[in-house]
């Protein structure tokens, strides 16, 4: 079974306690009811959540979390003792912060940005704010101007760190007309730029390109054509990291562009790059 993720089973047996349910991937997990709160039927195939109960046994529920096993969640802090913190993330049973994971105090009603992962010396569905090594460096399918979703996970006086679509990680300098920000905090931001080693700069602000258009459009990139006098040296030879950094898009987003201004008669492509036809 895959603890802590959605398991697909067969309802194998119907008992007083609820359901004993036949798992795809091996073995054999009860979901906990009564006749009259489901209308299962043996033989019947569901999707359902997998996870440990408070005696450390697999066990199942039709619940939805918030957030499973290898994905990135901003949880609210509904207990802390001396050996961790437990956050509700939308179970019975409150998602374990252990103190080792936490990255400072945490108090009761603290939103916190954390990565759910199952600890590897006690297999407990366990939760971590140290999220920096589980974030995807590959940016190259994002552009400039993209609408993401963003959650604080560090704050500083210069800079604030955001989850970016609880996938990657970007960076907003604080300036005099920043809003104040908290860790927990979930917003909507834009990519700004890329710097050279891939690092995504964020702003609160759409942002397009020149602060005119987006810059994932042909109309974006006949401007940056004009300007150029013309004439870009970029087209299919043209290295995606390149094409990115000049434009702000990925290579294969750019070659549909190009695409649609061939056919529009607005440019001519050649071996060494794309000429206006103007």
């Amino acid at each position: 079974m895959e603890l802590g993720k959605y398991n697909r089973a067969r309802v194998e047996e119907i008992m007083p306690q609820g359901y004993y349910l036949e798992l795809e991937t091996g073995g054999r997990v009860l979901l906990p009811g009564k006749k009259e709160e489901f209308t299962l039927e043996e033989g019947e195939v569901l999707d359902v959540f997998v996870y440990m109960d408070s005696e450390d046994r697999p066990i199942a529920t039709l619940d939805k979390p918030y957030a499973t096993v290898g994905e990135f969640a901003v949880l609210e802090v509904k207990d802390v003792n001396r050996i961790g913190a437990f956050l509700d993330w939308g179970l019975n049973k409150d998602l374990f912060l252990p103190y080792k994971q936490q990255l400072g105090e945490l108090r009761r009603g603290d939103r916190c940005v954390v990565f759910i992962l199952e600890d590897e010396k006690s297999n407990r569905i366990v939760a971590t704010e140290k999220i920096k090594s589980f974030l995807d460096p590959d940016t190259s399918e994002l552009h400039l101007g993209q609408k993401v979703q963003l959650a604080a996970y560090e704050v500083s006086r210069d800079h604030i760190d955001f989850l970016v679509d609880y996938r990657y990680t970007g960076r907003l300098m604080v300036t005099p007309n920043t809003p104040r920000i908290y860790i927990g905090d979930t917003m909507v931001g834009y990519i700004q730029r890329f710097t050279e080693d891939g690092k995504i700069t964020l702003n609160l602000t759409p942002v397009g390109y020149k602060g005119i258009m987006k810059s994932e459009s042909p109309a974006a990139v006949m401007q940056k054509l004009e300007e150029a006098g013309g004439f870009l040296p970029y087209g299919d030879h043209s290295d995606p990291e390149e094409i990115r950094r000049e434009f702000g898009m990925s290579k294969k987003t750019f070659k549909k562009i190009l695409g649609t201004l061939f056919r529009e008669g607005k440019i001519v492509l050649g071996d060494d790059g794309f000429r206006s036809t103007r």
